[in-house]
């Protein structure tokens, strides 16, 4: 079956929306240069973060078993958008010690978490 999310989002004032998801709460807003208050992340922060959440969890959720020493992993990712198309560039830094094929075969998965594949599908947003 089909995985389902429902995420539920209200705009109070100016330019802040409060997201609601299970029983966690966040906001989004904008900048104070764009009007906003500047109270929580943009939605394309926002949009970065559940990418850089997912890969990761992944990449935790692949070490752990094979218990390598990955230590804290830290990823910086920087989209650019350009006429036809979204660039987002990824590092990834593992503060603990790997071998260079460990080192290599988790960047490979770091592709494969389950948001990144999701992006790599066309995607229909419809009205309900």
């Amino acid at each position: 079956m089909p995985e389902s999310i429902t995420l539920v989002s209200s705009i109070s004032y100016d330019y802040q929306v409060t997201n609601t998801a299970r029983s966690h709460s966040w906001l989004s807003d904008e900048p104070f240069e764009l009007n906003g208050q500047d109270e929580g992340p943009t939605p394309k922060e926002l949009f970065l973060s559940s990418l850089a959440s997912c890969i990761l969890i992944t990449l935790r959720m692949y070490a752990q078993p094979r218990n390598w020493d990955i230590g804290q992993i830290t990823i910086e990712l920087n989209m650019t958008e350009l006429d036809e198309r979204t660039e987002i560039l990824k590092t990834i830094e593992f503060s603990g010690n790997l071998t260079d094929e460990q080192h290599n075969r988790l960047l490979e998965i770091s592709d494969r978490c389950p948001v990144a594949k999701l992006l790599k599908k066309p995607i229909d947003i419809k009205l309900n």
